[in-house]
């Protein structure tokens, strides 16, 4: 998890692209140097319900640090480009203003997953330009 938003509950974690047979250590996750793509995750919830595997805490990778620029709408309606900001209060909301059209279908897609299809994403390769 690089981000979380406590308004909607939800973290944005990054998939690594490579996958473990067996359970990481926390040092094969700080060795992680190639990522596939972000999707937010109700990972306390999924933590709760045991469903997902605590492995420790990590420094971000730097690449991570940002907020990354996301895509969000559809085939149908086009694709709008959104960003994670932090207001005045310092809460973080998702805002799409001025940052326009997105044309790149590798852009991350704004939306999130549960832990059955987030496993189906990653054993099939899933990647954001499948759904462009």
């Amino acid at each position: 998890m690089t981000h979380y938003v406590p308004r909607v509950r939800s973290a944005l974690i990054w998939i690594a692209e490579p996958t473990f047979d067996e359970e990481p250590t926390v040092e094969d996750v700080e060795r992680i140097d190639r990522w596939r793509w972000p999707i937010w995750f109700p990972l306390s919830v999924a933590l709760h319900r045991k469903l997902v595997t605590r492995i420790g805490m990590v420094p971000i990778p730097k690449q991570l640090q940002p907020f990354p620029l996301l895509r969000n709408g559809d085939k149908k309606h086009g694709w709008r480009l959104v960003r994670l900001v932090q207001d005045a209060n310092g809460s973080l909301a998702i805002s799409g203003r001025g940052l326009g059209q997105c044309k790149d279908p590798s852009v991350p897609i704004d939306g999130g997953v549960n832990d059955t299809r987030l496993k189906e994403m990653i054993v099939s390769g899933w990647r954001p330009e499948d759904e462009w």
